[in-house]
């Protein structure tokens, strides 16, 4: 077995997590690969050497900077949470060691999870969570115009547009008022932000629809939290040809981990536990 290990120095510091997972893996016999050296091979283009998973350090955020290189050599990510939330994560620091030992003996499933992608400038940019066109002028609003399957949805008068798959739908899309849905329904979410006026609402539609977004004035692309491009007035978002692929060893269910990590101040009722 070879594991490539993706550690986020914010949030492992002195990598201490990083050492201690190195050697587990070394007990075990497992060759691996760290951090910057992961990234390089993988960059190199080569595929005779692939690790079979990676192994993120960190947070819901480390996931997405490395879903990117994962997702394209369909790797399997393992999210080790050493964040706050951790929502894409399967488990805390605390299960580190049982975490090896089953994905050492194979004793996990896979979860297979949707990506959407656009071309800005040339380049293809994809995202686990969410595509978004966001203003650049903060004290003020701007106008978009939205298309789905070539067909004009509506005018928003608005701060920027989300087009969300579902797993993105915990994310930025839930704070701006989107509705969380279920991992496999294939769909997207659309979602203004902030929009200015009562037709602004969430609309789910077809994960196969193409979604056309278009400005009055120039705007930010933004993927998965990362700033794209800063000076565009168009973006077309559709589903990409890759997808991501999430080790589970955790028995609780999406809506269990829902609960647990974004209700979890809220004490059990009574009704229906």
């Amino acid at each position: 077995m070879f594991i490539g290990i993706y550690a986020n120095p914010d949030r492992d510091n002195d990598l201490l997590v990083t050492g201690r997972l190195k050697r587990l893996l070394e007990k075990k016999g497992v060759r691996f690969v760290v951090n910057e050296d992961l990234r390089n091979l993988l960059e190199s283009g080569g595929r005779s050497d692939v690790p079979d998973a990676v192994v993120t350090l960190g947070g819901d955020g480390t996931i997405l900077s490395a879903v990117g290189f994962a997702a394209e050599r369909k790797i399997p990510l393992l999210g080790i949470n050493l964040g706050h939330i951790g929502f894409l994560t399967e488990c805390g620091e605390d299960r580190l060691e049982e975490c090896v030992e089953r994905l050492c003996s194979g004793d996990y499933s896979l979860s297979d999870r949707a990506m959407i992608e656009t071309e800005i400038c040339g380049r293809r940019v994809r995202a686990l969570n969410e595509i978004a066109l966001y203003k650049k002028n903060i004290g003020r609003t701007v106008t978009l115009t939205v298309r789905v399957g070539g067909s004009v949805l509506s005018r928003f008068k608005c701060d920027g547009f989300i087009v969300s798959t579902p797993t993105g739908s915990t994310g930025y899309a839930l704070a701006s008022g989107g509705p969380i849905i279920g991992p496999r329904v294939k769909c997207n979410v659309l979602v203004p932000i902030s929009g200015h006026h009562l037709s602004a609402k969430p609309v789910v539609v077809d994960d196969c629809e193409c979604v056309e977004i278009f400005s009055d004035e120039p705007a930010c692309v933004i993927a998965d939290g990362r700033v794209e491009e800063e000076n565009v007035t168009s973006v077309k978002v559709s589903k990409s040809d890759i997808g991501a692929v999430f080790v589970k060893m955790n028995e609780k269910n999406f809506y269990s981990k829902l609960h647990e990590k974004l209700d979890g101040e809220i004490k059990e009722n009574g009704y229906g536990a």
